[in-house]
């Protein structure tokens, strides 16, 4: 084994209803197979993943990669781990990687990522990474997240907040049919808001479902919601589905899992680099899904960290 630098595996046991840990053997050994030396960290509750990732990193000197084995909220965890209350990355030369055991797992789709534990072994022992963006929120209390991933303000926030307790989950029930359920069942109660969006610079009120700001293609098992977003552009790619009916929003499902929505009346879709998005007069404050887990609520500004996260992930096709 290759003793000058070790890997950090932190493993969230209760992901996937539990299937995580029950997988856990299976995937300790494809690493070890993989001659890749580890010291794994169960995760015992929300928020350990991004104490444990802060402190090995910073305390171990021979640290230099961070696996998430979970979903997009465990990754999500580690990442912010890896970085300090401005932003700024805690070490240089530090790689993440993730072995998709989760709910959703949708940063794999855009990345390319095996869900296999072998196949996944083999990437991180080949060593191939690409550097992508992070996304930064930053809340009215001064505190701050980060996403991989996608933050959803109004409607994903609600159906994370469902999701999380619903006994699908606990089930250990996984993928887009759960996350399609879950969202039907919200969107039958759900009011559009109005609120303020300034993209770059540039203020509007509009009345909104939701406002989707994805540095990934997908969210909610699959679901194509910025299908043309590049994760190293130094761009966030802002879709805003504006003020749809129910029923306009169920017949709109096909064309979000084919990524053909942004052709809709109702939706609206741009690159930038800052996002702030306000409550106004009367309205109840819209709350974020940030990468699959509800954080926060409105206001709050959202910039791009570009390129600032190193990830184990496969070469691009040309």
């Amino acid at each position: 084994m290759n003793h000058d630098t070790s890997t950090l595996v932190v493993v969230n046991p209760v992901s996937a209803g539990g299937q995580t840990m029950r997988r856990w053997p299976q995937i300790r050994t494809a690493l070890r197979e993989a001659d890749i030396d580890i010291h794994a960290h169960l995760t015992t509750s929300r928020g350990d993943a991004t104490a444990v990732t802060r402190r090995e990193i910073t305390g171990r000197s021979s640290v230099r990669r961070v696996v998430a084995v979970g979903g997009d909220g465990t990754l999500n965890e580690v990442v912010n781990g890896c970085f300090d209350e401005r932003g700024t990355p805690l070490v240089d030369g530090l790689t993440v990687g993730l072995i998709p055991s989760g709910t959703g797992s949708d940063i794999r789709r855009t990345l390319s990522l095996p869900t296999d534990p072998h196949a996944a072994a083999r990437l991180l022992a080949g060593g191939t990474t690409r550097d992508i963006d992070v996304g930064r929120i930053v809340f009215a209390d001064g505190s701050q997240r980060l996403f991989a991933n996608v933050a959803d303000c109004g409607l994903g926030g609600e159906v994370v907040t469902r999701m999380n307790r619903s006994r699908q989950k606990r089930a250990g029930l996984r993928g887009s049919a759960v996350f399609l359920g879950v969202s039907i069942a919200e969107l039958l109660s759900f009011r559009n808001r109005d609120v303020l969006l300034t993209i770059d610079g540039v203020t509007s009120r509009a009345r909104v479902q939701q406002v989707v700001v994805a540095n990934g293609r997908c969210f909610g098992g699959g679901m194509r919601i910025a299908p043309g977003a590049d994760p190293a552009d130094g761009l966030l790619d802002v879709v805003v589905v504006g003020d749809i009916s129910r029923l306009g929003a169920l017949l709109a499902v096909p064309r979000l899992f084919r990524g053909t929505h942004l052709g809709l009346a109702a939706v609206s879709s741009h690159r930038a680099r800052s996002i702030g998005i306000a409550t106004v007069d009367g309205e109840s404050p819209p709350r974020f899904d940030v990468d699959g887990e509800q954080v926060g609520s409105a206001p709050a500004e959202i910039t791009v960290l570009p390129q600032a996260l190193r990830f184990a992930a496969p070469a691009l096709v040309c």
